[in-house]
């Protein structure tokens, strides 16, 4: 007679979570596309309704938010609806931080059981830290799950397919977002992922030849190495990097209002750039469909708000905001009025081309918290993008430098755009200049430009290849005097 298995006392992931149940409550890409994702704007936010009420019954039993519900007056059994969550006070990254920092090494913010590492497998994550520390969050199966499945849905739309290759130059690290494209293609998509790490790990050669070699027809990375990527295949190989034949590209393209920089991106490559948004704590939140009038909002796994930055009200549709997340499937931590502090703004709530009554954002437009204040003028460094690429002649890098400095014996903040200029650019008579106009016409106010050659931006701008996202703002003022200009 065979002897009945032995039971494993060990904490194994695939009995963490019930898998069928959880595919019923977030539908996998295919069904997605067909059901959820085509349902009447009522039904998703009826949908969003239940789901909120039960994120808000989690939000009690947190320490981090019950805390903060007790101190605006607020009992359990006061939210009734959706409609209500204006009730909740938002909350931002600095109040995670002080979580963290008040209990580490994971805050009451996360309401974790000190037990619960031993009876269930996480998963630790962090966001870039381009903002300051980077901020943990960890993962349980099921959320682990489900943020990759957002990637895959996203995908799915966009085209990606059973058979498909996609490439990925970000290095599977505490990073989140080469998680989830590696997962949603491997776990979700029946799509072969080749995770070659960014150009530190795999040299930008090396990453050209593993396309080629391995027929690489889809490619998740940020805009800057997409460009450098297409520039070496010339330079380097000899190659035209449209002869991959790719498909389309899934990239972040931050605040490129005017398109410019997708237009690049689409002349050097030959298909179509999706562009997308989300964070680490939020997952994939909003992409483009290939209508491309707008970011989807991933409605039933995410519900967003755009705030007034001063004053945190509900701004009314298609006006600038913060960004304010619920996330719908995380407990661990739960995410409940969460101010991202990126700025953003809801395009429609009309239903789209593509069939889907899904709200649209705008392209992320840059961060409220990097804000500077120059002569009474608000001035966001994500704003220079459409100026920088104006001009062929740059290699559409650059970095805002922003110091005190005294002026008629009264200090004041000066900003100093550093932009790269090609190698090949024939001349840079009338740049600097031309730039200079520019800047001051999108801005409102006038900045300095230097410019610098191509690639002495890498260490300063994080460009190049290197690990994480580029840097906007380099703010070499003195701490103390910095949120006087805010």
């Amino acid at each position: 007679m065979e002897q009945a298995e032995p039971k494993t006392g060990l904490p194994i992931y695939r009995n963490a979570f019930d898998w069928d149940a959880l595919m019923r409550e977030y539908p996998l890409p295919d069904v997605f596309a067909e059901t959820v994702y085509r349902w009447p704007a009522q039904r998703v936010r009826e949908l969003q309704n239940a789901r909120f009420l039960r994120i808000v019954e989690v939000g009690w039993r947190n320490a981090f938010y019950r805390r903060r519900w007790h101190a605006v007056g607020l009992e359990p059994g006061d939210i009734h609806s959706l409609e209500d969550i204006v009730k909740l006070p938002p909350y931002t990254s600095d109040d995670v931080k002080e979580s963290l920092e008040h209990d580490p090494p994971y805050g009451d913010y996360h309401g974790l059981d000190p037990s619960m590492a031993a009876r269930m497998p996480l998963k630790l994550q962090t966001s870039g830290g381009t903002t300051g520390t980077p901020r943990a969050t960890l993962f349980d199966p099921a959320a682990w799950e489900v943020q990759a499945l957002t990637g895959a849905r996203a995908l799915y739309i966009q085209g990606a397919r059973p058979g498909d290759v996609m490439q990925i130059p970000m290095t599977c690290s505490l990073a989140n977002a080469p998680w989830l494209a590696y997962k949603a293609c491997h776990d979700f998509l029946g799509i072969l992922p080749l995770t070659t790490g960014s150009g530190i790990v795999t040299s930008t050669r090396q990453q050209l030849e593993t396309a080629f070699r391995y027929r690489t027809n889809l490619w998740q990375s940020f805009p800057e190495y997409l460009v450098r990527l297409a520039q070496a295949c010339t330079d380097e190989l000899g190659r035209d990097v449209r002869d991959l034949k790719t498909r389309f590209v899934r990239t972040y393209l931050g605040p490129d209002v005017d398109g410019s920089l997708r237009r690049e991106l689409e002349d050097r490559w030959g298909c179509p750039v999706y562009d997308a948004y989300g964070t680490n704590e939020i997952a994939a939140a909003a992409f483009e469909c290939r209508e491309r009038s707008g970011l989807h909002f991933m409605e039933d796994t995410v519900f967003m708000e755009v705030v007034d930055v001063d004053t945190g009200k509900p701004v009314a549709p298609g006006e600038r905001g913060n960004l304010v997340a619920t996330v719908f499937f995380r407990t661990l931590p739960p995410v409940i009025r969460y101010n991202l502090r990126d700025l953003g703004r809801v395009l429609s709530a009309e239903r789209c081309g593509c069939g889907s009554h899904f709200r649209r954002m705008d392209h992320f437009l840059g961060r409220s918290d990097a804000m500077v204040k120059l002569r009474g003028v608000n001035v966001y460094p994500m704003a220079c993008l459409p100026a920088i690429k104006s001009d062929p002649r740059t290699t559409g890098e650059w970095i805002c430098v922003v110091e005190r400095v005294q002026a008629g014996g009264v200090p004041r903040d000066e900003m100093e755009v550093h932009a790269e200029v090609r190698r090949d650019a024939a001349t840079r008579e009338g740049l600097k200049e031309g730039l200079e106009r520019r800047l001051k016409d999108d801005m409102g106010v006038a900045v300095t430009v230097r410019l610098v050659d191509e690639g002495a931006l890498e260490a300063l701008a994080n460009t190049g290849g290197r690990e994480g996202k580029a840097r906007r703002l380099l703010d070499r003022r003195p701490a103390y005097h910095r949120g006087s200009s805010r």
